[in-house]
């Protein structure tokens, strides 16, 4: 047999045995050969397991097997499953296997007659009982006997034949079935002597050439588990009733839990533990396979797959559930995949396929089919699994839409699956794959009939995807969105659900928040506001304070508005801290590209100099503490910019539960009287104004600060140099500087 593809041959050989089978083989072989009799051993395991390949081997170890401590075996084989569809009863069946074999033990003349005739019997009771006779006794309806002919196999075609003789001279179809007398209740009363008889003939044979000669009757019976439960039921009986004698021993291979609940079914109990109590009372020594450790699995795989990198090796190895047929059917689907793959690349119809990620997808195919499903809907997903399993930290994973736990995550849904996220650490990764690419090979691995493409109403779905806080399935939409080339129709329709122009629950404008930042958020970050000079309490006091007017920025400065910045001054860096909690808000130091999708954010991570850098390259600077302070409390002297009483569901703070910043302007009730966006919570602020000669003021209060940080008046500080994720910053302009910026 070739090692390039495998067959569903169970091991028959010990040089065959590459999943270390043997050593279970000889150690049951010992016990049935030194121990007594009756026994009955379970061999139990779930399909695939290789139950049929460890029986075989213990019949291969035991046949002809003597010694001066050993009996000698006489080995017989019966698969249950191969009588599923006879028609004939399965216990019969058994009973005329044993039988068969027995013949070949030198017998004396009675004896062997004795067989001979059990043998006939059981045949003719067969024949009897699918051959019987129907018969009416026409007596009760006063005309005389009639016997009909008819097969009990179209024994619905016999009633009808009845009716037409009858010629419509009986009252009731009922009484007509009353008529009919069978055969079977003879047959049965036969059959039941001849089993009584079976038993102690059967008894006394195994004694006189059996156990007299030191030997021992060995039974095997596999695949019960594969019969309806009937027929399995059938085959246990028959061996507690007829078979289980002194001399003999039997092996059943079948699914513990399966035989159990159709003991369950059967005999239709409530009482919990039935079936493993009828186990227990026929099985003395039950034996459960063992799944196959990891090294066994990788040492079959390598040499099945020898050709392949060591890296493919693990995958399966680790991937896999630890079922030998299982392994082999992969390991065929992986082997017909990858040549299917390089006959389409060399015909310039499919790009080049990289075997260990060809590997991973049909691993997941085969294994995790709730998974494939989504990655036909979402691609990206198989990426955001592969970043939360190559990280030691949750912080350190792609970011997830705070605050959002209506429904579980795509993510959430998978990541509690060790094997798999094993598997998705080993390189190489889908990383660096576009969506199509990606298609590619869940293209190649899609089951024939399967249509990745047709979904119900989707337009429907692509508004669940992109309101649904799941930035896997987000990032799916957006792209789709963008190849349809509806990415202008899509986000005006999501800014006003973003704005509380339709309705919608914050969960949804959160989430639409999000996905404006993947289709450039449309609103006018540049826009301000202008203050006139004037008077306004000031601090904690209310302290009348004037100030010259001026034009200060309703957002803060984002991410999108601050990389046009980066592109204009390639000597200033990129916010980057090199520390784990900056994962979710640093930028790409080579491409100077913000974090993908947070465009419409604040902008983090940037020092005092830097922010004043930017505000200066617009023609403006930074508000000072007494500017910033006007704007957001506006004349009446609140302590919030809504008023004097806190509301989490107007500000980013601790008390909201986001952990973390939010796309600027979300808190659309929390807006100051003269117009300002998260002038509470979300980001602290730069201001120009110094706490003391070493540190600067920061005014707003931030998402990881309680709600008295995000009063009007209260302030923190800083050194110039911090990078912060919960420090931005926005621009102040002089009154004569209003053509810089749009007012509203």
């Amino acid at each position: 047999m070739s090692d390039a593809f495998w067959t569903d041959r169970p091991i028959l050989e010990a040089e065959e045995d590459r999943f270390d089978f043997q050593d279970y083989a000889e150690a049951l072989s010992q016990i049935v050969l030194s121990g007594s009799t009756p026994i009955t051993i379970g061999v139990f395991g779930p399909w695939g397991a290789g139950k049929t390949s460890l029986m075989r081997l213990i019949s291969k170890y035991l046949t002809g097997r003597r010694t001066a401590k050993h009996r000698r075996a006489h080995v017989i084989w019966f698969n249950a499953w191969q009588y599923e569809r006879d028609k004939g009863a399965i216990w019969r069946a058994l009973l005329l296997r044993v039988l068969e074999c027995l013949k070949d033990l030198e017998l004396s003349p009675p004896h062997q007659q004795r067989i001979e005739d059990w043998e006939t019997r059981l045949y003719a009771d067969v024949d009897r009982t699918e051959k019987g006779e129907v018969r009416v006794d026409w007596k009760k309806f006063g005309q005389g006997a009639l016997t009909l002919g008819l097969s009990l196999s179209s024994l619905s075609g016999g009633l009808l034949e009845v009716l037409k003789l009858a010629e419509g001279k009986m009252s009731t179809i009922e009484e007509v079935v009353g008529a009919v007398q069978h055969e079977e209740i003879k047959i049965h009363r036969r059959q039941l002597t001849l089993l009584e008889e079976f038993r102690s003939g059967f008894a006394e044979i195994v004694l006189q050439y059996i156990r007299k000669r030191n030997g021992l009757l060995i039974i095997f019976i596999d695949d019960l588990d594969r019969c309806l439960p009937d027929r399995a039921l059938e085959v246990l009986e028959t061996i507690k009733l007829f078979l289980d004698v002194p001399g003999c021993a039997f092996f059943l291979a079948a699914d513990h839990e399966r035989i159990e609940t159709v003991v369950e079914q059967k005999y239709g109990s409530q009482e919990e533990g039935v079936g493993e109590s009828y186990l227990e009372k026929l099985v003395q020594l039950p034996f459960y396979l063992p799944p196959l450790e990891e090294v066994q699995m990788k040492r079959f795989i390598a040499r099945a797959a020898s050709d392949l990198p060591p890296e493919v090796h693990q995958i399966f190895a680790c991937g896999l559930p630890p079922n030998p047929r299982l392994i082999k059917r992969i390991l065929n689907i992986f082997r017909l995949l990858q040549q299917l793959a390089e006959r389409r690349v060399a015909r310039g119809k499919m790009m080049t396929i990289e075997a260990t990620l060809l590997a991973k997808m049909v691993v997941i195919q085969g294994r995790y089919r709730d998974l494939y499903h989504d990655l036909l809907e979402y691609p990206n997903l198989i990426q955001d699994l592969e970043m939360r399993a190559r990280s030691d930290e949750k912080k350190d994973t792609p970011p997830l839409i705070p605050g959002l736990r209506a429904a579980p995550l795509l993510i959430e849904k998978y990541e509690s699956r060790r094997p798999l996220m094993r598997m998705l650490r080993i390189p190489e990764s889908f990383k660096m794959l576009s969506a199509m690419e990606i298609g590619s090979y869940l293209h190649l691995t899609l089951p024939t009939g399967q249509d990745q493409n047709v979904r119900l109403d989707p337009n429907q779905r692509l508004w669940s995807d992109l309101l649904s806080g799941d930035l896997t399935r987000i990032r799916a939409a957006v792209r789709e969105v963008h190849q349809g080339e509806m990415a202008a129709r899509y986000a005006k329709a999501l800014l006003k659900i973003f704005l509380g122009e339709r309705e919608a629950t914050f969960q949804q404008r959160l989430s639409a928040g999000w996905a404006l930042g993947y289709l450039n958020d449309p609103r006018d970050f540049d826009a301000t506001v202008a203050l006139p000079a004037g008077k306004f309490p000031y601090g904690e006091e209310a302290l009348p304070y004037y100030v010259l007017p001026y034009r200060i920025a309703r957002y803060p400065v984002t991410n999108q508005q601050y990389e046009a910045f980066l592109r204009a001054h390639p000597s200033v860096p990129a916010p980057y801290v090199e520390e784990a909690w900056a994962n979710a808000y640093n930028w790409d130091r080579e491409e100077r590209t913000h974090p993908p999708g947070k465009g419409n954010f604040p902008v983090v991570l940037v020092t005092w100099p830097e922010a004043k850098a930017y505000c200066e390259w617009v023609g403006g600077r930074l508000p000072t503490q007494e500017e910033w302070e006007r704007a957001a409390r506006g004349l009446d002297g609140r302590m919030y910019p809504w008023g004097n009483t806190f509301d989490m569901r107007k500000a980013n703070t601790r008390e909201s539960g986001l952990g973390g910043p939010t796309p600027v302007g979300l808190f659309i009730e929390g807006l100051s009287p003269e117009g300002l966006f998260d002038a509470a919570g979300n980001v602290w602020e730069w201001t120009s104004s110094d706490y003391n000669l070493k540190t600067k003021v920061l005014r707003g209060g931030a998402w990881s600060f309680a709600a008295e940080s995000a009063r009007v008046f209260a302030s923190e500080r800083s050194l110039p140099h911090n990078r912060s994720a919960a420090i931005g910053f926005r621009v102040a302009f002089a009154a004569e500087n209003a053509d810089k910026s749009q007012a509203e």
